[in-house]
Parts: C-alpha cells; sequence; structure tokens
C-alpha cells in the first residue's frame, strides 16, 4: 500500500533530504551517489557507497543515501537497517526518521512508524511530509483495530494523533465518528466541533454532526446541518432517511413522510424508510397500507423487530391474538431492549387468558408503553 512505489522514496528525499543534498554538495563520494540515483542507477549508487561507509559508519547522510538506493533495489531489509544505523547516529535526524518512518508506513508497523513522524514534529509541526505519514499511519491504525473488533483501541490511535496535530480536520473527524460509534457523545461533540473549525466546509463533518444531534435530541439543529448536507447531495437516500427520522422525533408527520419517500425513491433498498413510512400508516389506522410497508420489510430482514411488532399491532387490532402473540414473541427475541412489543404481547397474552404471562410481559413496560424508532445511528454513512 504506502511506499509500494520506489520513486515515491526519490520524492521523499527531495521533499525532505534538504539537508542530506546540501551535505552532498560538499561532499564528492555523496554528491556522485546522489546524481547516480537521480539516473536511475541504484545499484551503482550501492556500491560507490558502501566503501565509504564502511570507513564512516556515522555518516547519517551516507547511511540515509545507501538505504533509499537499497530501497530503489527492493532490498527492504538492507534499508531498515541502514536507516536504522542513521538513527542510532542521529536520533533526531529529520531526514533519517522520515526514510525510517516511510519504510515502517509501507510494512504496516504503524505504530513504530508514527514514533518516527513524531520525532519530525517535534521539531517542525509544520512538516508537509512528517504531518501526512502521521495522519496515514494513525488511520490505517484505527481501521486495522476496528477490523479485529477492538474500537476502543482504534479511538486510543486516533487520540493520540490528535494530540500530536491538533489542527486536522481529518483526524478529529475520524476521532469524532469513533467516538461516536462508543456512545462517548461528549468526546464525539468536541471532536466534530473542533474539525468543523477547522474545516468549514467539509459536508462530511456537517453529516456526522446531524447523526450526532439526533441521537442528542438536538433535533432543530439536527435539522439544519441535514438540511446543508442535502442542499449539496440531494440524491443521498440515507439522508433524507436522517431528516425525517428528525421530523418524526418533531411530529411534523407530513415532513417525515415525504423525506422517507424520497429516500426509497432514491434507493428502494432503503429498509429502514419503508418501516417508517409502515409506522406513519400504522399510527393514522391506514392498517392495509401499513401491513404492506411492514411485509416489504420482514421480505429483507426477517428479524426486523419493528416490523415485527408493527404486524402484530395490526393482528391485535383485528382481534387475531394469536397471530400477535406469536409476531410480538419473535420481536422480543429479535430486540429484547424494545419495549413495546413486550406491551402489545401482554395484551394479546390476557386476550387469550393467560393472564399469568401477560403480567410477566406488562412489567417490562411499567404499564406503559411508546414508540422506539429506529435511530439513524445505525444507517450508512454517505461517501465523503
Amino acid at each position: 500500500m504506502h511506499g509500494s512505489c520506489p520513486h515515491r522514496f526519490l520524492v521523499l528525499l527531495v521533499l525532505a533530504g534538504l539537508g542530506v543534498a546540501a551535505y552532498a554538495q560538499t561532499n564528492p563520494t555523496l554528491a556522485r551517489a546522489k546524481h547516480l540515483r537521480s539516473q536511475h542507477k541504484p545499484a551503482e549508487a550501492a556500491t560507490l557507497l558502501r566503501p565509504y561507509i564502511e570507513q564512516h559508519p556515522n555518516d547519517t547522510s551516507a547511511l540515509v543515501l545507501f538505504g533509499n538506493a537499497l530501497l530503489d533495489l527492493h532490498q527492504t531489509d538492507e534499508a531498515g537497517e541502514a536507516f536504522a544505523r542513521a538513527l542510532a547516529s542521529a536520533p533526531n535526524s529529520i531526514p533519517a526518521n522520515l526514510a525510517s518512518g516511510e519504510l515502517l508506513l509501507s510494512q504496516h508497523h504503524d505504530p513504530e512508524a508514527m514514533d518516527r513522524f513524531e520525532t519530525i514534529l517535534a521539531q517542525d509541526t509544520h512538516h508537509i511530509v512528517a504531518r501526512k505519514g502521521e495522519i496515514a499511519a494513525a488511520t490505517e491504525l484505527a481501521v486495522a483495530s476496528r477490523r479485529d473488533n477492538h474500537p476502543e483501541r482504534a479511538l486510543v490511535a486516533l487520540r493520540h494523533a490528535c494530540e500530536k496535530l491538533p489542527d486536522s480536520s481529518e483526524l478529529q473527524l475520524d476521532r469524532g465518528l469513533q467516538a461516536f460509534e462508543l456512545n462517548q457523545f461528549a468526546e464525539a461533540d468536541e471532536a466534530l466541533h473542533a474539525a468543523q473549525k477547522l474545516a468549514p466546509a467539509n459536508l462530511t463533518i456537517v453529516y456526522a454532526l446531524a447523526r450526532l444531534e439526533t441521537q442528542q435530541q438536538h433535533m432543530p439543529v439536527a435539522e439544519r446541518d441535514y438540511k446543508t448536507y442535502l442542499a449539496a447531495h440531494p440524491n443521498d437516500a440515507t439522508a433524507h432517511y436522517g431528516l425525517g427520522y428528525v421530523y418524526a422525533m418533531l411530529l411534523r408527520t407530513e415532513d417525515a413522510r415525504s423525506e422517507f419517500e424520497t429516500s426509497v425513491r432514491l434507493q428502494p433498498q432503503q429498509t429502514e424508510s419503508y418501516y417508517q413510512l409502515g409506522q406513519i400508516a400504522l399510527e393514522a389506522h391506514h392498517d392495509d397500507e401499513a401491513k404492506s410497508f411492514f411485509e416489504h420489510v420482514l421480505a429483507r430482514d426477517p428479524n426486523h423487530a419493528g416490523a415485527l411488532t408493527g404486524l402484530g399491532e395490526l393482528a391485535f387490532r383485528n382481534k387475531d391474538y394469536a397471530t400477535a402473540e406469536q409476531l410480538l414473541a419473535h420481536a422480543e427475541k429479535s430486540a429484547p431492549t424494545y419495549t413495546r412489543p413486550h406491551y402489545y404481547r401482554g395484551l394479546s397474552l390476557a386476550r387469550l387468558g393467560r393472564n399469568e404471562e401477560a403480567q410477566q410481559e406488562l412489567q417490562h413496560v411499567d404499564g406503559h408503553t411508546q414508540a422506539i424508532l429506529p435511530s439513524p445511528v445505525n444507517t450508512p454513512q454517505p461517501q465523503p
């Protein structure tokens, strides 16, 4: 992935190895080796440098040039040894740390790569290549941690990188999203607002804030941010769903219906929007319409607790208590913390004369219930 092309290290040397280049101009051996590399003759450069390094084993500039020549020849292990010797000679050398960091990054040794880039950033926080390397390593480490089912480690990595580069909107956004995933909403709020201050025109940040604000029940600002995002991305079905959810929570039923309908028009696979349309129809007592929407959801997701509950309520309305009880029991298994199916299952069991079971069910909801709409938290995010 990183550093797979040998010429990347030549570019790296041009960008960050100015100290090496300046020294090479006063040292004929290094000047010649540098010229040979520029002429795409790394083998000759390496041959020239070997005896020189034997005589000058602590010459950091020579070791970095030698390591880069070896990288051109795909001799990765030997190049790593050369960079390690350069760092032993001059631990704070920017060219040595940069070359070593890029090599470690290409080998996916992300924590070690971050150490090298951070040594540079401690000396120059604006070093372009080191900043890019730190962001790339931290991002890769976070992705790998999530893939290995350790999201908390991903957040730790991103926190660390943000401490080193607090002015990186990219890192602050990633930290905010990871904190949000872990339900650490205070940190998510802090990180996403920091990202927005750094990059106010970044609509991915605006969308992330809208999702967070919805979770925080800050519906007016969530509405504003969804609308801002949709003004630039009118065909994003997921964002229309998110705005529809906000309207549903604000009891603006017709606005919610319009957004959910737009969502399914743009993306017919948008299951949650179909469920929300079914819920709107259910509450309006448009039973046939509600049944159709819920069945559409279950055709794609047979264990969807909301749709199962909706059909159970419809069966209860039609006094088909046995069917209602079965559907609601299925809903309970799919989402044990969802209170609504317990309430209606309790009522159905009572109608069936199973009073002891009914009482147990009703205890789950303390004698009341409410519609708990699926949150857009778990819906996909738009592409940046």
